[in-house]
């Protein structure tokens, strides 16, 4: 119970934010919400935060019926459209900042692996609506058949042990994963995160450059190199220490060889040079990363990032924080399903370990996560209430699956009906 208790109070601390004048100053555009409106800016940030997938007619009316005690206005969509090109992205991002910073200053007890926090890096990208606005803002891709569609790319800083996003960004396709990458380690200021962290990436990270930005912020590393990358020219041993020459100083990195398979290698660079810790280990700890691409499934499947409310660019850019907020409060309600069940189960002698099913607390989420943030004691006895229906609603867990990638959504056939302008 003590993450619904603090969920409790961050949803709390996240409604008295959104009707504050400070944060309708900070984040209206220009003077749009200086006079009386008939949407208010605080109800259109809610409406926002209820994660619309529907059609926003049946949307608004939903959310009047459900939402009384809000005053929610019986506008049109056009309406609401407009009044929505007026609220700043950043203000979403700020929910999801406050959300962390309440989070990591408010727990001690940390998952950590051997005494470190496991962040993940990883970027992805989105299919955004296939409109001349959103192909000019974010970018284009071309397909096989050299047809052009609007994409994004999207980026995480993610706590991969306490299932937490950090820092995301979304923005221009085909931006540099890597400084995206640096764009999210220099939001880290929180001294249990910036003082005993490992930072892992995938193969698209690597460069002398990243390895030197890294260190300069004592931020130990763990990357998987390909084999491309000079340093496997070079290094003959399974586990050894290689010296490079960067800015006119002599500097070195750990390199591990894994072998995987009889024909398949993997190599890892870091900067822990203790030889207490294994190249198995090391095994073990980069496997850790893939959560990062558990959770990128988690947005695009059971929350459904890419199904945005409105196809302006500023519209996908609030729709994708308020995704990370809502994962975030699913997030909190499953570690105390997980530790419920656990501790249920753990003088049982059961075959296989359990876990909450997370599209079920997702689904319930989705439905109650205005009112849960508005009304702070009836929200309260809904996360109650989500937790203990969680306890009984399980999912085997199945470790060390081997699955080959597989790419089941390919790009929708209307968005090969771009105008000739574009």
């Amino acid at each position: 119970m003590k993450n619904i208790k603090l969920l409790s109070q961050i949803l709390k601390k996240t409604n008295k934010l959104i009707i504050s004048n400070e944060f309708k100053e900070a984040y209206s555009l220009g003077n749009s919400f200086s006079r009386k409106r008939k949407l208010s800016f605080s109800n259109a940030v809610h409406f926002i935060c209820s994660a619309l997938r529907k059609s926003m007619a049946t949307e608004i009316s939903n959310f009047i019926e459900e939402h009384t005690y809000l005053d929610f206005p019986c506008i049109s969509k056009q309406a609401f459209s407009r009044a929505r090109q007026n609220i700043s992205p950043e203000a979403f991002k700020e929910l999801c900042r406050l959300f962390v910073d309440s989070f990591y200053s408010s727990t001690n007890n940390l998952k950590k692996w051997n005494g470190f926090n496991v962040l993940a890096v990883d970027g992805t990208s989105l299919q955004v609506p296939d409109t001349i606005e959103c192909g000019e803002y974010f970018g284009l891709s071309k397909n096989q058949n050299k047809v052009q569609t609007a994409i994004a790319s999207a980026s995480a800083l993610y706590d991969v042990l306490n299932d937490i996003i950090i820092d995301a960004s979304v923005t221009k396709f085909r931006t540099s994963e890597r400084e995206m990458a640096k764009q999210h380690i220099n939001t880290l200021n929180n001294e249990k995160l910036l003082n005993n962290s490992i930072v892992i990436f995938d193969r698209g990270y690597p460069s002398y450059d990243m390895f030197d930005y890294l260190n300069d912020r004592n931020l130990f590393f763990l990357m998987r190199i390909s084999s491309s990358f000079k340093i496997i020219q070079s290094i003959s041993s399974e586990d050894c220490i290689f010296e490079y020459k960067s800015k006119g100083e002599l500097k070195k990195v750990r390199v591990i060889k894994i072998k995987l398979s009889a024909d398949t290698t993997e190599i890892l660079v870091t900067n822990i040079f203790d030889e207490i810790i294994t190249p198995n280990q090391f095994k073990e700890l980069y496997f850790l990363r893939w959560g990062v691409e558990c959770k990128y499934k988690e947005l695009k499947s059971s929350i459904e990032i890419e199904e945005f409310s409105g196809t302006k660019p500023i519209a996908i850019e609030q729709d994708f924080y308020a995704s990370i907020y809502i994962s975030m409060v699913a997030a909190l309600i499953k570690k105390d399903a997980d530790a419920a069940i656990a501790n249920k189960n753990k003088d049982k002698n059961l075959k296989s370990e359990y876990q909450a099913n997370r599209n079920f607390i997702l689904c319930d989420v989705l439905k109650k996560i205005i009112v849960m943030m508005v009304k702070p004691i009836s929200g309260k006895r809904i996360l109650e209430h989500i937790l203990e229906k969680a306890k009984k609603i399980r999912s085997q867990i199945r470790p060390n699956r081997n699955c080959e990638r597989k790419n089941k959504h390919p790009r929708k056939k209307h968005h090969s009906q771009r105008k000739s302008c574009i």
